[in-house]
């Protein structure tokens, strides 16, 4: 007769990618887990506003974008109107090149409008991954081994929500005597 422990194949500590307040802790001690099951959440109140807010100002970039082009177009318009009457001698130089200054300036703006939406549309990327991060998913399958905090308790990138035991393959340890 031999007395032992079983041990899992790995015990992996959880920890969240963002911090903040636990909103809740969905799991117990000996909870089964799958991987990817979302063990634990961080309040997100305030990365959803920053969300709204960035999907706000993405509309405007869209927007602005539009109305640039739409400028540009007039400028094209007239820099060719422009351009056709002096070939005919009909339109003055210094009207003519005004009317081409007009057009680079539009496409300049055109260009900063589609940059600053690449960037609008960065951000918006960059708060909707912070988002699903405060969710907490385990990363393996196994079952909750320890707990280490609760709601409302604020958790650190650094501290971990719970441990998870891979139980998949198992050691068993035993304390034997030299002659057995």
């Amino acid at each position: 007769l031999v007395v032992g422990n079983l041990i899992g194949a790995a015990t992996v500590e959880v920890v969240p990618k963002v911090g903040g307040r636990l909103q809740n802790v969905n799991v117990r001690l000996g909870d089964t887990v799958r991987r990817g099951q979302i063990i634990a959440k961080v309040e997100d109140l305030e990365v959803q506003q920053q969300v709204r807010q960035a999907e706000a100002s993405f509309e405007v970039a869209q927007a602005t974008i539009r109305q640039r082009e739409a400028d540009l177009k007039l400028a094209k318009s007239n820099l060719d109107r422009n351009k056709s009457l002096l070939d005919r001698q009909l339109l003055p130089v210094q009207t003519y090149e005004d009317t081409e200054a007009r057009h680079q300036a539009a496409a300049a703006q055109r260009d900063l409008a589609l940059t600053q939406f690449e960037q609008a549309s960065s951000r918006l990327d960059e708060l909707k991954i912070t988002l699903s991060n405060t969710n907490i998913p385990s990363p393996v399958d196994g079952f909750v081994g320890k707990r280490f905090l609760d709601p409302g308790s604020f958790a650190s990138t650094n501290s971990p929500v719970a441990s998870v035991v891979d139980i998949r393959t198992v050691r068993l340890v035993i304390n034997v005597v030299e002659k057995d």
